[in-house]
């Protein structure tokens, strides 16, 4: 879905970014985000959150070991 009209960013693109460091919507500025009407600033933070913290719940989540696995299907 697109996210800045004017500048054609996706929420792909807004995950790519946060999957590269971006935390603020400020920092979303290089992809054109907020730079012209500034109405998608909402939408922005909403998505660079969610991308957020989908990356720190998937850094959280300790990889099953093969012991692991193996109890719990015993």
């Amino acid at each position: 879905m697109y996210v800045c009209i004017c500048n054609a960013v996706t929420e792909k693109d807004i995950h790519h970014a946060a999957a590269n460091g971006a935390r603020r919507v400020r920092d979303l500025r290089t992809l054109g985000v907020t730079v012209d009407c500034g109405k998608c600033a909402c939408a922005a933070k909403c998505c660079l959150d969610q991308a957020v913290a989908s990356a720190s719940n998937a850094v959280r989540r300790p990889s099953p070991t093969p012991t692991r696995l193996l109890e719990a299907y015993a």
